[in-house]
Protein backbone atom coordinates (compact mmCIF):
# COMPACT_ATOMS: atom_id res chain seq x y z
CA UNK A 1 0.00 0.00 0.00
CA UNK A 2 2.90 2.77 0.83
CA UNK A 3 4.15 1.76 -2.90
CA UNK A 4 0.69 3.28 -4.24
CA UNK A 5 0.43 5.98 -1.81
CA UNK A 6 3.72 6.54 -2.69
CA UNK A 7 3.36 6.80 -6.83
CA UNK A 8 0.76 9.44 -6.77
CA UNK A 9 1.66 12.45 -8.50
CA UNK A 10 0.69 16.26 -8.93
CA UNK A 11 -2.14 14.98 -11.73
CA UNK A 12 -4.00 12.77 -9.59
CA UNK A 13 -4.43 15.03 -6.84
CA UNK A 14 -5.45 17.58 -9.24
CA UNK A 15 -8.15 14.91 -10.19
CA UNK A 16 -8.90 14.12 -6.98
CA UNK A 17 -9.27 17.86 -5.89
CA UNK A 18 -11.33 18.54 -8.77
CA UNK A 19 -13.95 15.87 -7.83
CA UNK A 20 -14.02 16.90 -3.99
CA UNK A 21 -14.65 20.60 -4.57
CA UNK A 22 -17.79 19.23 -7.15
CA UNK A 23 -19.41 16.60 -4.82
CA UNK A 24 -19.11 19.87 -2.04
CA UNK A 25 -20.40 22.15 -4.31
CA UNK A 26 -23.47 19.62 -4.99
CA UNK A 27 -23.64 19.45 -1.86
CA UNK A 28 -23.89 22.89 -1.02
CA UNK A 29 -26.74 23.54 -3.61
CA UNK A 30 -28.40 20.60 -2.19
CA UNK A 31 -28.53 22.07 0.68
CA UNK A 32 -29.94 25.68 -0.86
CA UNK A 33 -32.20 23.79 -2.94
CA UNK A 34 -34.15 22.64 0.56
CA UNK A 35 -33.53 25.92 2.49
CA UNK A 36 -35.34 27.75 -0.47
CA UNK A 37 -37.90 25.47 -0.54
CA UNK A 38 -38.78 25.57 3.20
CA UNK A 39 -39.71 29.29 2.73
CA UNK A 40 -43.26 29.81 2.43
CA UNK A 41 -44.31 31.74 -0.63
CA UNK A 42 -46.17 34.99 0.08
CA UNK A 43 -50.16 34.80 -0.47
CA UNK A 44 -51.26 35.63 -3.96
CA UNK A 45 -47.87 34.30 -5.08
CA UNK A 46 -47.60 32.84 -8.88
CA UNK A 47 -44.24 31.49 -9.87
CA UNK A 48 -43.58 32.82 -13.49
CA UNK A 49 -42.94 31.23 -16.86
CA UNK A 50 -39.97 31.93 -18.62
CA UNK A 51 -41.87 34.23 -21.25
CA UNK A 52 -43.23 35.77 -18.40
CA UNK A 53 -40.32 36.56 -16.88
CA UNK A 54 -38.66 37.65 -19.93
CA UNK A 55 -41.98 39.69 -20.77
CA UNK A 56 -41.19 41.80 -17.58
CA UNK A 57 -37.77 42.21 -17.37
CA UNK A 58 -38.72 43.84 -21.45
CA UNK A 59 -40.47 45.75 -19.62
CA UNK A 60 -38.97 46.91 -16.72
CA UNK A 61 -35.70 47.55 -19.51
CA UNK A 62 -38.23 49.76 -21.42
CA UNK A 63 -39.14 51.86 -18.39
CA UNK A 64 -35.86 52.42 -17.13
CA UNK A 65 -34.56 53.62 -20.78
CA UNK A 66 -37.81 56.33 -20.37
CA UNK A 67 -35.87 57.50 -17.02
CA UNK A 68 -38.94 55.72 -14.92
CA UNK A 69 -37.18 54.74 -12.13
CA UNK A 70 -36.42 55.68 -8.88
CA UNK A 71 -32.39 56.76 -8.03
CA UNK A 72 -31.23 55.49 -4.92
CA UNK A 73 -30.46 58.95 -3.31
CA UNK A 74 -34.50 60.03 -4.42
CA UNK A 75 -35.25 56.79 -2.46
CA UNK A 76 -32.98 57.15 0.51
CA UNK A 77 -34.75 60.69 0.97
CA UNK A 78 -38.27 59.31 0.63
CA UNK A 79 -38.03 56.84 2.95
CA UNK A 80 -36.60 59.40 5.66
CA UNK A 81 -40.01 61.20 5.39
Amino acid sequence: MRQRIDQIDERFLRVMFAMTETYLKELEDAELEVKMNSVPLPEGWKPMTEAELLERLEASSAEIARGEYVSLEDLKKESEQ
